[in-house]
């Protein structure tokens, strides 16, 4: 069974949307790549949240409910992975690397993280996909 860790993560006031997505696309990630190696998750999937500048394109809530900018989504193998990914981030030479990188683009005291439970998930065709559709596109 897959371990999921769901980050909602907010950029600094001082970043456009842009530079925000920017840097976590072109620098955070190859940054975290090359920190955990062959124990990156299965997937690091990042939504971003459909606003402009300031106003969330909200459907359902209020705008206060969306005071972050993106949710990223991590699928790890099992628990043992992501124990072995966190050992890595963890260690002190990187550990200072990601905070430096951090520093740059992320609104860290807005941060949240929370694990996901069992994750279902439903095909267009209507059967249940599981973690599969991630390399079935």
């Amino acid at each position: 069974m897959t371990y999921t860790l769901v980050l909602l993560v907010s950029r600094k006031p001082t970043l456009s949307i842009a530079a925000f997505k920017h840097h976590y696309e072109t620098i955070h990630i190859p940054v975290l790549k090359s920190i955990v190696g062959p124990d990156f998750p299965l997937s690091h999937t990042r939504h971003y949240i459909e606003r402009d500048e300031k106003t969330a394109n909200v459907f359902i809530g209020s705008l206060d409910d969306f005071q972050f900018d993106a949710f990223a989504v991590l699928t790890f193998g099992n628990q043992a992975h992501w124990e072995r990914f966190l050992a890595k981030v963890k260690q002190p030479h990187n550990a200072i690397k990601l905070a430096e990188d951090d520093d740059r683009f992320l609104d860290y005291s807005k941060m949240r993280a929370v694990f996901a439970g069992d994750t279902k998930a439903t095909g267009r065709d209507g059967v249940d996909m599981g973690w599969r559709f991630v390399a079935a596109i």
